[in-house]
Formats: C-alpha cells, structure tokens, sequence
C-alpha cells in the first residue's frame, strides 16, 4: 500500500471516527445511536471533499467534522420526523398549492 492510498483511507475513516466520537454524547437506544453513526459517516463520505474543497481545510479534517456534526444533524432530523404532524404538513402545502393556482 503505498502513502497516497493510505492517506486517502484514514481520510475516509475520519468521518467515521467523528460520527462514533459524537454518538457518546446523542441520546436514544442503541440502535438508533449506530443508525445515526452510520448516517453520519455516509454525510461525511459523500460531503467531505466538496467542504475541504469550498473551506480549504484538509479532507481528513472535514470529514471528522461532518462525521461529527452530521450524526447530530442526522438525529435532529429523525426527531423531526417523529415528532412532525404529516397530516399537518400536508394541509399547508395543499392550501398553499391552491392559493398560488388560484383555487
């Protein structure tokens, strides 16, 4: 293995090393903190390049950092979604669809 593979590796896994430090601080049963690491470490994996490359910091260093804020993030919006009313929600889209058609 050579030193640009094992760079590009250890990149990758700080995603994953941000998503499990944060999963010690996120409250919820065991499953729910290793679904939230793993949807961390995918937030990470997909968007880590596109930070370091708009921030300018290093790629091991933003996929930490969105491996540890994108757990928390991804447990946010799960909370959301349990607690959101849908039926609620889609009473004000459809009023607000049929006020822009005029209805």
């Amino acid at each position: 293995m050579t030193t640009s593979d094992f760079d590009v590796i250890a990149a990758k896994l700080a995603g994953v090393a941000g998503a499990l430090v944060s999963m010690r601080f996120l409250q919820g049963t065991w499953p729910q903190r290793v679904s939230t690491a793993i949807c961390g470490a995918l937030i990470s994996f997909y968007a880590a390049p596109y930070v370091a490359a708009r921030v300018g910091i290093p790629e091991g260093l933003s996929g930490f950092l969105m491996g540890l804020f994108g757990m928390a993030i991804a447990s946010r919006l799960w909370e959301w979604v349990q607690t959101t009313p849908i039926a609620g929600v889609w009473q004000i889209v459809i009023d607000w669809l049929k006020k822009r058609a005029g209805v």
